[in-house]
């Protein structure tokens, strides 16, 4: 599965989650719109026919009373009037009665119609008792008919009230549920839901961003100089970043190859170099002896330069051949026991003149707890710190402070350089172990040297199965620490140098 399908199937399951909570919120709202809809149609409808009732029956009652006492009195207009007003009590009785009936409230309206035609009939009765003149009658007939059954109405609308504020407040209620219900598996669900993305996003971020963390780590790891990092990336992975990975993986095979034919040619190139170096450095001995006749002073002075710089170059060709061996896996130690104090204090005795000489405090701090002896290459280490502290005093002026201070780390021993001199800057501290690296600065031009020192020691210090390490501020100072174990990893065999490197 390519990684554009599955980042666009994780939105779309992401999207189909959040969707979950949001149809069953959309749900529980038409419940609540529904309820609502009643609540505003036929309750309302229903309470406001109540009122409308109750209002026309007055009116009937009024009116009758007021047609059985007045209407033979009466101008025709006047009995006109008081017809039309009779009438339209009646009529709105009997079309609020149906309101109510289709609102729901059959059974109860059926007992307010049975006692309203009862009532509507001797209204009827009045009417008609009136128009004969009859008046007395039609009093009558109020007082048995009309009037009692006009004052019954009260208990069955006081029923018909009553059923309508039950059924709202029913409504309301299953209303308050809904909403609850709703709110809560709302929540719920939205929970689940984002748990559910929260999952999935997890899931999305260590198939992508894993890799990706990984390809970067083994970019970092290049930059370092190793050309094998290890990216924990399947190699049959079957989106980009498998094809990424892959990439990735020949080019630091190609890279690897690269070095590898790099310091095959060094190695061989300084290894043909030096036949002719001795033989440039034996004529140039055999003239400056004289043997083939008197020289000139001047001539003395040429063939001498001739013959330091032969000596020079043929040091870098041993360097070169050092770091080549080492490379390749042939530099070999010759591993004896190495009391350490008195190893240490050999090393510096030399250069606590060189400090008296520069004006430079040169202190030596060993632990009381050392180990007393290691299983190491005593002509090694004495490159490799020789090289550390003549750094040191290259680079501190007069007046500065050198420190080498020595302590047990575990069973092993670990010893530190530390200087005030020029410091190396940020970017460049992490190449001072490369190979014909320098930094530029005032107290040594780059021209000076060979830049193969540091890289020297960093590999004489791995093949012993230490590590070392460099911090440095500008202008302050530079600590070197050097780590050893208390015995060299196995197969490091006997390994005689051809000529020992001049420190």
């Amino acid at each position: 599965m390519s990684l554009r399908l599955r980042v666009m199937l994780s939105l779309l399951a992401i999207t189909a989650i959040l969707l979950v909570p949001a149809l069953y919120a959309a749900t529980k709202l038409g419940e609540l719109y529904n309820i609502a809809g009643t609540l505003r149609t036929r309750d309302a409808e229903a309470s406001l026919a109540l009122g409308r009732l109750q209002s026309s029956l007055k009116d009937a009652h009024s009116a009758s009373r007021v047609y059985v006492a007045v209407f033979n009195g009466l101008k025709p207009e006047q009995q006109r009037d008081l017809q039309r007003q009779l009438r339209s009590g009646v009529a709105g009785v009997d079309r609020q009665l149906r309101v109510l009936d289709e609102a729901g409230y059959t059974a109860l309206v059926g007992q307010v119609r049975r006692r309203w035609d009862s009532v509507r009939a001797g209204i009827a009765q009045q009417q008609a008792l009136v128009l004969r003149g009859d008046t007395a009658s039609a009093g009558q007939v109020g007082r048995t008919t009309v009037e009692p059954g006009m004052e019954g109405f009260d208990p069955l609308l006081d029923q018909i009230s009553h059923a309508i504020e039950t059924d709202s407040r029913g409504r309301v209620s299953d209303a308050q549920e809904a909403a609850d219900a709703g709110g809560t598996g709302t929540m719920i669900a939205l929970g689940i839901a984002l748990l559910a993305s929260i999952l999935i996003g997890l899931l999305l971020s260590r198939s992508v961003l894993r890799p990706i963390y990984e390809l970067q780590r083994g970019m970092a790891t290049v930059t370092k100089g190793d050309l094998a990092p290890r990216v924990r990336i399947p190699r049959d992975r079957a989106d980009e970043l498998g094809d990424l990975a892959r990439s990735f993986e020949g080019m630091t095979r190609q890279l690897k190859e690269l070095d590898r034919l790099k310091s095959e040619f060094v190695s061989v190139a300084s290894h043909e170099i030096k036949t002719p170096l001795s033989i440039i450095r034996g004529y140039v001995s055999l003239l400056i002896e004289g043997i083939y006749g008197a020289l000139s002073e001047q001539q003395t002075k040429t063939l001498q330069s001739v013959s330091d710089q032969t000596d020079r170059l043929t040091r870098l060709v041993h360097r070169l051949l050092d770091v080549s061996r080492f490379e390749a896996g042939g530099g070999r130690l010759e591993l004896r026991e190495v009391e350490v104090v008195p190893f240490v204090e050999e090393l510096t005795e030399g250069f606590k003149v060189l400090a008296m000489q520069k004006g430079i405090d040169f202190q030596v701090h060993l632990a009381a707890d050392l180990p007393g002896a290691l299983l190491a290459d005593p002509e090694r280490l004495n490159e490799v710190l020789g090289n550390l502290l003549s750094n040191a005093f290259k680079f501190t002026p007069q007046g500065g402070r050198i420190v080498l201070s020595a302590a047990r780390q575990g069973d092993g021993l670990a010893v530190e350089v530390q200087d005030t001199g020029v410091g190396i800057p940020a970017d460049k501290l992490p190449k001072i172990f490369q190979k014909f690296f320098q930094v530029e600065n005032d107290a040594q031009p780059r021209s000076v040297g060979s830049g193969l020192g540091l890289a020297i020691a960093r590999e004489i210090v791995e093949a012993h199965g230490g590590t070392i390490s460099a911090e440095s501020e500008e202008r302050k100072g530079t600590r070197f620490r050097v780590a050893l174990p208390a015995r060299p990893p196995h197969g490091m065999a006997h390994y005689e140098p051809e000529s020992a490197p001049a420190r």
